[in-house]
């Protein structure tokens, strides 16, 4: 029973990389699509977006039958609660991809309005963010989990700054205002793909710790909003 238990755990683990690294592959050939201005490429990886809907469901029903054969505890429960909460953030990059597919489907019939320089760079960050927090969670490595958090700060300063580039290029240029408006959806799209990152590392940390640190500014206003209640009263 432990020896099956141990090798349901492993298989698990081999399904997350897998799934993984599909979620890394098709935000960084979808990106490269639209750099690239390769249609075909657009359609192929648009498409690829269904076989991460796929595993998500594989996993899924594997965590599931983990926790009704062997009712885990402690370290081994909050480690397939995080795959469980995990897979949903991969599966959302995928979606995320498809929509940038779409972009570089029908960004490719006009010309560009500014050279791709950013959007490498910061395909770049959120793919190793991506990386990162997979690797945190397997192992458990809460250091490596907060520069991935910490990263999410470059990639929010990436979007602010494209964003009013864009914006910019949109208000001197009406004509080109559509194409503009399309490509601050791939920058923020690109910016949601680093929350995800960051989500992940969330629960490697509540794997490793029992610390749940998501929404944590949140549950801090909450706390203030409470201590000032109460000094009040």
């Amino acid at each position: 029973m432990i020896e099956r238990y141990i090798e349901d755990l492993d298989e698990l683990k081999r399904s997350f990389i897998e799934m993984a690294d599909m979620a890394r592959k098709i935000i960084t050939e979808a990106m490269e699509s639209l750099t690239e201005r390769d249609v075909e490429k657009a359609e192929i990886t648009y498409q690829y977006d269904r076989l991460i809907d796929l595993k998500e469901l594989e996993i899924e029903e594997k965590c599931v039958r983990i926790l009704a054969l062997y009712s885990p505890e402690a370290t081994d429960l909050r480690f397939v609660v995080s795959i469980l909460k995990s897979i949903v953030d991969l599966e959302r990059v995928g979606d995320l991809a498809r929509d940038v597919c779409e972009t570089a489907i029908h960004l490719s019939k006009h010309p560009p309005i500014k050279p791709y320089v950013d959007l490498p760079r910061m395909l770049t960050i959120v793919s190793d963010m991506l990386k990162d927090s997979i690797m945190a969670l397997l192992r458990g490595d809460v250091e490596l989990a907060k520069d991935v958090i910490d990263k999410d700060d470059i990639v929010d300063s990436f979007y602010e700054r494209l964003f009013e580039e864009l914006t910019e290029i949109a208000a001197k240029n009406p004509e080109s205002g559509a194409i503009a408006v399309r490509l601050i959806l791939v920058v923020k799209a690109l910016e949601r793909v680093g929350d995800h990152a960051t989500n992940i590392a969330e629960y490697a940390i509540y794997f490793k710790t029992g610390d749940v640190v998501k929404h944590k500014k949140a549950q801090e206003y909450l706390k203030k909003l409470k201590e000032k209640k109460s000094g009040e009263e």
